[in-house]
C-alpha cells in the first residue's frame, strides 16, 4: 500500500501538468498584490520584517501585481516550455523562495500560517523543473 502511494505521488510529479500549480500561484500572486496595495501598514507586522528592508510594502504590492499578470498570460496562452515562460519560472520560484524564508527569519516560532507559503514555493519549484528541464514534458504541458 505505501509503496502503491509512492509510486502514485511519483508519477504526479514526474506526468502530472503545471495547469493546476500555475493557477494557484496566479492566484496568490494576485491576492498577495491586492493585500500589499491596500491602504493601511500591512509591513508594520513582525512577520514581514526582513521584507521590509529590501523594500517599501507598495514595492513589493508591485512586484506581485506584475508576476501575477504574468503567470496569468502563460496560464492562459498555455506556452509553459518556451524561453520567456522558463526564465519567468525560474524568477517566480526564487521570488517565493525569497518570501518564505524572509517571513520565517522574521519571527519565531514562525506562524502555522506561512505553511502556505512554503507549499506556494514548493510549487513554484516544480513548475520551474517542469518548465526548464522539460522532466516528463507532455503535449499538454
Amino acid at each position: 500500500m505505501i509503496r502503491h502511494c509512492f509510486i502514485r505521488l511519483w508519477h504526479l510529479c514526474i506526468y502530472g501538468n503545471q495547469h493546476s500549480a500555475r493557477f494557484l500561484l496566479a492566484l496568490a500572486e494576485t491576492i498577495w498584490a491586492v493585500t500589499l496595495l491596500w491602504p493601511g501598514d500591512t509591513f508594520d507586522r513582525p512577520t514581514y520584517e526582513q521584507m521590509a528592508l529590501v523594500m517599501s510594502e507598495e514595492l513589493w504590492g508591485l512586484v506581485f501585481l506584475l508576476t501575477a499578470a504574468c503567470q496569468w498570460a502563460i496560464l492562459l496562452c498555455g506556452r509553459y516550455h518556451i524561453k520567456p515562460a522558463v526564465l519567468f519560472s525560474g524568477w517566480n520560484m526564487l521570488l517565493w523562495w525569497y518570501v518564505t524564508t524572509s517571513m520565517y527569519l522574521s519571527v519565531y516560532p514562525p506562524p502555522a500560517a506561512i505553511s502556505g507559503e512554503l507549499a506556494l514555493s514548493l510549487g513554484a519549484t516544480w513548475v520551474y523543473l517542469k518548465s526548464g528541464f522539460c522532466v516528463g514534458r507532455r503535449k499538454d504541458d
